[in-house]
């Protein structure tokens, strides 16, 4: 998902910016998530921990369902346009 919807939903001119920030950002969560793992099954147990990563996963879904526009079948120009409400 890192790599291909910010290539649709980018204009040309920054759409590689768009991966990048994309692919940092992935990988600024899996740090944080190897990293507050541990510290959390040791304090509240792996049923808190396995809801709260089950919590997360339920929000990055809505809000990717609610703010991400539908690309299926459109033109890269017109997804990019759709995306940044120039249509």
């Amino acid at each position: 998902m890192t790599s291909v919807y910010p290539l649709e939903v980018f204009p040309t001119a920054i759409r590689t910016t768009g991966v990048g920030f994309a692919a940092a950002m992935s990988r600024v969560g899996a740090a944080l998530g190897t990293f507050l793992l541990p510290m959390g099954l040791d304090r509240y147990g792996a049923r808190f921990v396995l809801f709260v990563g089950a919590a997360v996963l339920a929000l990055g879904a809505v809000v990717s369902h609610l703010l991400a526009p539908e690309t299926t079948d459109l033109e890269l120009a017109h997804a990019s346009r759709l995306a940044h409400g120039s249509e």
